[in-house]
Formats: C-alpha cells, structure tokens, sequence
C-alpha cells in the first residue's frame, strides 16, 4: 500500500512538471517573437482592413478561419496593437488552457498512472508548441475539441435538469460552431455519447435536450457552411492544394495504399514522435485502447473514438484535410488513447514488467527534443532579416525585388506592423507576382540590387539565382532558415 502511494504520489508530481515545462517552453518561444511566416501575415491583413462585422464574411488572400476566433485576435489588436505578439494572444492561452484541459480529462478517467507521458509529449511536443505560438485557429482547435470532451464527461445526464442540460449543450455547441471549424466531429461525439447513455439508462424517450441542441448546431453548422465554407471549400484551389492529403478509402493500387499509411504516420508522428520505437508502442497502444473501450466502454468509445473515424470518412470524401495543422485537434485524442492503453500496463505489479515499459517511454520523451527551444530561437520566415541586410548594405527601396512569398510579409512589417516607421525607406520595393521574369528584372534592375526570399523551396530559389547570376554579380547574401536575401551588382 506505502509503494502504491509513493508510485501515485511520483506520477503525480511527473504530470505537474510536464505541466510546468509546458508553459514554460510556450511562454519562451512566445516571447522570441518570431516574424510573421506568410499565411500569419495574411490573416492579419484580414484582421488590419476589416472590421468586427466583415470578419463574418469569406477572408481574402487565400485564408479560412471561424469567425468567433477571428473576433478574439481583432479584440486583441485593439486592446494592445497589431504587433505579433497580441496577434498570437489568443494562441498561447489556447495553448496553456489545453495543457489544463488535456490533465482534467485523464484525471476524470481515472488513468492518473500515464498522465504524466501524455502531459510531456504534448508539452514538448514540436507542433503543439509552434501552434501554441502562432497566428492560425489549430490551437484554439485542440482547446474547443478538449473543452466539448471534458464539458460531456462531467455533465451527466443523470444528475442535470433536462431544461438546463438543453440550455447548456445549446449554447456550447453553438460557440464551438463559430469558434472552431473541425468543432462539428467532437459534437458529433458528443451527441452519440449521450444518446447512447440514455439508451443505457433505459430512458431514450427523456433524449429530447440532446436532440434539440443537437438540431440547433446542425443548422448553424449549416449556416456557417453556406455562408462562408461552401465556396472555399470546394475552390479548384483547395482541391488541388490538398489532393495529397485525402484519404482512399479503397485503394487500388499499392501506391495508394501507401500513400494512405504515410500520411496517418505522419499524423501519428506529429502528434507523438516520429521515431520507429514511438510509432510502434504508439499505434499499439491506441488500437489496444480503441478495442477496450469499443468492447467496455462504449459510451467512451463514441465520445473519443467516434470523431476521429468522422474525420478519416471526410477526407475520404475529399472534404476533410488530413494536413497536420488541419487535424492538430485529433492529436491530444491520440495522446489520452495512449494514456489509456499505457495505464493498463502501468497497472502491472511487477516491475520487471514495467521497467521497459517506463524505458521506452523515456526514450521516447528524450527524441522529441522540442525543448531545445529553450536556448535555441524557433524561427519561421525571418523577412526582417533580410530586411534590415539590404538597411545595412544601403539599398535604396526602388532597388530592392520582394519574392511573391515574402510579399505578404513584406506588406505587414511596411504597413501594418506598430514599429513600420523603422522600414520606410524599404517602402517602395518592388512587390514580385509569382510569374515574374527574373531575366527582365537582371538586365534593368538599378545596380546594386537586393532581392529577398521566404516562402520558397530551395529548388525554385536556386533556379532564380541562376537566371539572376547570368547578368548580375553576387556580392553578398545571407541564407538562413526561412529567409534568403542576396546584394547583387552589375558584371
């Protein structure tokens, strides 16, 4: 009895550093305060040029985000500027509050042995900390999924008033509808989880509350759909962009099937570490836990496994990404799957069994590495930079070429950005279309010249520098992650 007690007292303080740590690398990597990478600046153009109104309509410049997160980042701005960090506010505390959520949902499990390991490989883990850290909705994603799971496990339908629990459910979904866009497969959960808990209860017939709110969040899922999804989703655009990251659901060809299973790797990777061992134990646990609670708990099985099955038959569908930001909301899922199946194992009296259990796991924990962020700067697309390079170097504005992925970067840091002033002299330079003819520009382009790079992959950068050295000379440059700048002069 004194060993279990100093075992649960151990785990507990485990789960309170891995608590800890992860505010602690959030808050970190939130005040390095990184530049905007191209689709942050993009969204924050929409929120610069619009108001709280026409934050309702479709978002221009290739962005799609819930307009009820949109209102927080607007209210953010206003209250302190447009700087990157009120921006990305709403991000961080998204971030934390799920650290809380993700802990409250396995202690109301009761799975308190694992919750430290899942607690450490999502505060540790690379994409939760940069979405964590980032002007886009994924993590304001995890927090709704997170909050609409704990909220059904601890409102009961045995212990709650009909009225109230209508009232309760109505307005909840209804917030997650406007807040979070991949919202409509958790409440799919948590409508299944319910009616079958009044089936349970041998009460079907007292199911009306759930039926009713879930009536209200199908029409204004609806609503959202044919005022601001339905065009956006179904661009050629986005057909396109996201080919590769729809399922098929009956491959018919060993090529298909393969890229079926590296895509749900790579979500299994970034949700709990990409290394074999790691997706190994990982994909073990999730379908031991899956096949626990589909024969014993079944309630549990739809609230938790139920929406994620909704999300693979939507990609399926080619209506549902599977990109990893996308589906960032299903992996702290994937972690209580893994708390859960690990658990069971934790529950083993002998330790000889439980030491490469816990071996493993530390190895694990160790590969993930994301706390390097500690002392080492996350960086994305740092036009600044090469902005200040060309201040350095003396570059007239007139004499400066902005690659089309760097424009709407560019545009934020000259326009919008609270410290614009400091780039006024860089104003002027020419804005690039994505069809620009390099060679034109290298035979009339005042000399010396800069041109600046972000947003770009390394095959398209290195063919403009080869049309550019045909008439330019390379005098200087600088290539980092990310960013890419280069002074040329006349041969």
């Amino acid at each position: 009895m004194r060993i279990a007690f100093r075992e649960e007292k151990l785990y507990k303080w485990l789960a309170f550093a891995a608590f800890a740590a992860g505010i602690a690398i959030r808050v970190v990597v939130y005040l390095q305060n990184r530049n905007l990478m191209i689709d942050e600046a993009n969204v924050a153009r929409n929120i610069y040029e619009r108001g709280f109104v026409k934050l309702w309509s479709p978002l221009t410049y290739e962005q799609y985000a819930p307009p009820l997160w949109l209102w927080l980042v607007k209210a953010s701005t206003l209250l302190i500027n447009m700087g990157e960090q009120a921006l990305r506010l709403s991000a961080l505390l998204a971030g934390i509050a799920s650290l809380i959520l993700l802990y409250l949902i396995l202690q109301q499990l009761n799975i308190l042995r694992s919750a430290w390991y899942a607690l450490v490989l999502f505060a540790s883990g690379y994409i939760y900390i940069r979405y964590g850290t980032e002007l886009k909705q994924y993590m304001t994603d995890v927090f709704v999924a997170l909050a609409l799971i704990l909220a059904a496990l601890r409102i009961r339908i045995t212990d709650t008033k009909p009225a109230k629990f209508f009232l309760l459910w109505a307005v909840a979904g209804s917030i997650a509808v406007w807040l979070s866009m991949p919202s409509v497969f958790i409440l799919a959960g948590v409508g299944s989880y319910y009616l079958l808990s009044y089936h349970q209860e041998s009460s079907l017939k007292q199911a009306w509350p759930i039926i009713i709110a879930g009536t209200v969040w199908v029409i204004q899922f609806a609503l959202y759909y044919l005022l601001i999804l339905k065009d956006q989703a179904n661009s050629s655009y986005l057909q396109n962009f996201h080919e590769k990251y729809f399922l098929n659901i009956l491959p018919t060809s060993l090529k298909e099937l393969y890229r079926d299973i590296n895509l749900l790797e790579h979500i299994l990777g970034d949700a709990s570490g990409f290394t074999f061992l790691a997706k190994a134990m990982h994909t073990v646990l999730i379908a031991w836990s899956c096949w626990l609670l589909l024969k014993k708990e079944r309630t549990l099985f739809l609230l938790i496994v139920f929406p994620l099955i909704l999300v693979l038959m939507a990609a399926a569908a080619n209506q549902f990404t599977l990109i990893s930001r996308v589906v960032l909301f299903m992996m702290p899922i994937l972690l209580i799957l893994i708390a859960m199946g690990l658990d069971k194992l934790l529950q083993l009296k002998e330790w000889f069994l439980k030491l490469p259990v816990l071996a493993a796991c530390t190895i694990c924990i160790v590969n993930v590495q994301a706390f390097r962020f500690f002392t080492t700067p996350m960086e994305s697309e740092q036009i600044t930079d090469g902005m200040a390079f060309c201040n350095n170097h003396h570059i007239a504005g007139n004499a400066i070429y902005i690659h089309s992925g760097a424009v709407p970067p560019f545009i934020y840091y000259t326009t919008i950005h609270p410290d614009k002033q400091k780039w006024q002299t860089l104003a002027n330079a020419h804005r690039l279309h994505w069809d620009t003819d390099y060679a034109a520009i290298a035979q009339s382009s005042p000399k010396p010249c800069a041109f600046i790079f972000t947003s770009i992959y390394e095959a398209d950068l290195q063919k403009i520098n080869n049309i550019l050295q045909q008439n330019l000379k390379e005098t200087d440059k600088i290539e980092k992650q990310g960013c890419y700048t280069y002074i040329y002069t006349g041969k």
